[in-house]
């Protein structure tokens, strides 16, 4: 997986439906399968996918302090062969290291897997909700301030 982080998205151009749940499934309509490239999954095996990659998820956040650790590593004697070995490791300016490319590669995946719970949580309707509730509540707010300056 060597896709720029700042490129296109991984899931870019695919769908998900929920297929046995009526009218739902934010992110292609639900209740069908995609019209295009996608996947088409029951909610049972939406909400497991979805407890696997939150589960990922919050594994790979507590593995990023422990990457970028790993590349600030400084070699434990002043000496040419300590200091090329520590060079290949943790980088020297130009090249980034071994280290250096794993905590790329975290911080590549943690986003790859928010993608993926962010897009599985709006299929299932989980976004959704909670975006419609804040229009509900911009429009009290805004109501309840008419003529004031509010909303």
């Amino acid at each position: 997986m060597s896709q720029p982080a700042s490129g296109p998205s991984w899931l870019e151009g695919l769908g998900f439906a929920i297929t046995d749940q009526p009218g739902g499934g934010g992110a292609s309509g639900g209740g069908a399968a995609p019209a295009g490239p996608g996947f088409s999954l029951s909610s049972a095996d939406a909400w497991s996918m979805l407890n696997q990659a939150r589960s990922m998820y919050h594994d790979i956040l507590r593995m990023g302090p422990h990457a970028t650790a790993l590349t600030k590593l400084t070699p434990p004697a002043d000496e040419p062969g300590s200091n090329g070995y520590n060079k290949l490791l943790v980088g020297d300016g130009q090249n980034r290291g071994a280290f250096g490319s794993g905590a790329d590669q975290v911080k590549l995946y943690r986003d790859y897997i928010a993608e993926l719970v962010a897009r599985l949580e709006k299929a299932l309707g989980i976004t959704e909700a909670s975006d419609d509730q804040a229009g509900v509540d911009v429009k009290r707010v805004s109501s309840e301030g008419e003529g004031k300056g509010f909303a």
